[in-house]
């Protein structure tokens, strides 16, 4: 590979090359349009590579940047030209209520979302990443940072166009992550790590995506189940937030909290327009199997598929994230509190898959995971 600059790749309107960060994550594939949000998405790294020495062919002007009344010289291209593409697209796309292409999570999807994602506080986004997982520190932080723009202005936007943000965060994971998990070994190693509110979520909808695909479940089915597992307590944006961030709850806050879940799959019915086993897992997420979880006491095969596995990677998360009675350090804790609790809590075959995914001598304090 290559080292190429982005005042390089201004004059290219389709790349005939791969680019990659400097951890080799393939950032965009060759035959791609390179538009000036990507542009300014790959100004952020530090380092890029291209995989191809050939001769490239200079492009003619993007047509939607031509229209826009922005001109490039392309032959002469220097860094301040490009410093004034992307001050002037950004001010484009503000005007125009349009989405700013963030880091292309599905390049072969036409997202129908008007909706605009600040692009400049996603890449400023800071916070703390996980040095020891196999997730790209890039990819932890933009994750994140992606999440909670969507998450923050839920009620802000279109519900059509939140849920597409959604389904956009969804195919992400699914393609940088689930499909590409060879190699792990420890559940730590793909813990994202900060802030509850930015990261639990996106554990869960990673981990119960990892155990849907181990348990040989459909394609269709890891996906709704990742969704399922973004979505699982979006009730909670509707409860009280001193509830949601304190510890210790008096009876009648943790009743109020419980809310959430009844809360959580009216707005993914009524708002959002999930399908039903989408907003079923909302609902059932604090199930168990013996019958004694909430809100509806349901038990065993009564609680769906989807709601069994995010059941398991939400108290798990909870636990490495101590919001639970049980004060655990590291990964081997949280594991030997999920067995103690058992086929009571969890049904058999989703707990033992988790189990026997990894290895259970994971005893990395968290505290030193942070990068």
């Amino acid at each position: 590979m290559k080292v190429i600059t982005t005042e390089e790749l201004i004059n290219y309107k389709i790349l005939p090359f791969n680019i990659y960060s400097e951890y080799g994550e393939k950032v965009f594939s060759s035959g791609e349009i390179l538009t000036p949000g990507k542009l300014l998405q790959l100004k952020q790294l530090s380092i890029i590579y291209r995989d191809d020495e050939s001769e490239l062919d200079i492009a003619e002007p993007d047509e939607d940047i031509e229209q826009s009344g922005l001109t490039v010289v392309q032959q002469e291209a220097t860094k301040e030209d490009l410093d004034l593409l992307f001050e002037e697209y950004s001010k484009i796309a503000k005007e125009r209520n349009k989405v700013v292409e963030v880091f292309d999570m599905n390049p072969n999807q036409i997202l129908k979302s008007n909706t605009v994602v600040d692009e400049i506080s996603i890449m400023n986004y800071k916070g703390p990443v996980n040095k020891k997982s196999k997730i790209d520190p890039q990819n932890q932080i933009k994750l994140k940072a992606f999440y909670y723009e969507t998450i923050s202005g839920l009620f802000e936007r279109p519900n059509s166009e939140t849920a597409n943000l959604f389904l956009n965060i969804r195919d992400k994971i699914l393609q940088d992550i689930i499909y590409r998990s060879n190699g792990l070994v420890y559940s730590s190693q793909i813990k994202l790590i900060g802030e509850y509110q930015k990261c639990h979520a996106l554990n869960v909808a990673i981990l119960a995506g990892l155990i849907a695909q181990k348990m040989n479940l459909s394609e269709a089915m890891i996906s709704d189940i990742v969704l399922a597992g973004l979505l699982h307590d979006i009730g909670k944006t509707k409860i009280n937030p001193e509830l949601v961030t304190k510890q210790n709850l008096s009876k009648q806050e943790q009743q109020e909290l419980q809310y959430h879940t009844s809360i959580g799959y009216k707005i993914l019915k009524e708002d959002l327009e999930m399908p039903e086993n989408i907003a079923l897992v909302a609902l059932e997420h604090h199930e168990n199997n013996d019958g004694s979880g909430y809100p509806m006491n349901k038990s065993g095969d009564l609680i769906s598929k989807e709601s069994q596995i995010i059941h398991i990677c939400n108290y798990f998360d909870n636990l490495c994230f101590n919001r639970t009675k049980t004060l655990i350090k590291n990964s081997k804790e949280a594991i030997r509190t999920m067995l103690e609790l058992g086929t009571k809590f969890f049904m058999p075959d989703a707990l033992y898959t988790f189990i026997h995914m990894y290895s259970y001598n994971d005893t990395t304090n968290f505290e030193d995971m942070v990068l």
